[in-house]
């Protein structure tokens, strides 16, 4: 593996979401991951360059830093992420901030719920997922509404990222960065 990202995140599977779409954009066997989670935003908010300088010296060469916005003030967030890491020697630093929650990039894609959660009929989904108030909530209620099943992130999200076709997500506001991103690394 010749590419070694760092990536600090809320939650486990938050990363196991993003290391399942990056698997999807860049060959799985020519990077890996090294990561913190914050096990919620707080600590992200305080410990991200901390953790950013330990991702340096762990031999990462890129750095990812992915926060819900969680009905906060993007401008706000983005601004307090990047102060705290915009000083470390990255090859490439991105701040991901999915609109409320991750959630809103697992409602992009019918056939990946439906195949996941193996539905009768394909569900009808937002036009703009990202706009939604709670997508973990709104993907709850639609799962239990087409299928009668519990939806579970920790279990399912990654399920969901394995099977979401990348096209759709492409013109998604919050991950089309990440996609630039990844496309603007050279993987030797």
């Amino acid at each position: 593996m010749s590419l070694k990202i760092g990536v600090i995140a809320e939650e486990k599977n938050d990363i196991d979401v993003l290391y399942r779409l990056t698997c999807k954009i860049v060959p799985e066997r020519s990077f890996s991951f090294s990561k913190f989670i914050g096990h919620g935003c707080g600590k992200i908010r305080s410990k991200s360059g901390v953790w950013a300088n330990n991702l340096i010296q762990r031999g990462c060469s890129h750095l990812v830093v992915m926060h819900d916005l969680d009905r906060g003030d993007e401008v706000r967030l983005r601004s307090q992420l990047s102060r705290a890491v915009q000083h470390l020697e990255f090859k490439l630093i991105l701040i991901i901030i999915p609109i409320e929650e991750l959630e809103a990039w697992l409602l992009h894609d019918a056939f990946a719920l439906k195949n996941v959660f193996n539905m009768k009929e394909t569900p009808k989904l937002p036009n703009q997922p990202e706009k939604i108030k709670s997508p973990k909530e709104y993907l709850r209620n639609l799962i239990r509404k087409h299928c009668g099943k519990y939806y579970v992130n920790t279990i399912h999200n990654a399920k969901i990222a394995t099977l979401i076709d990348i096209t759709t997500l492409e013109t998604c506001y919050s991950f089309a960065p990440y996609y630039r991103f990844l496309k603007d690394i050279k993987v030797e």
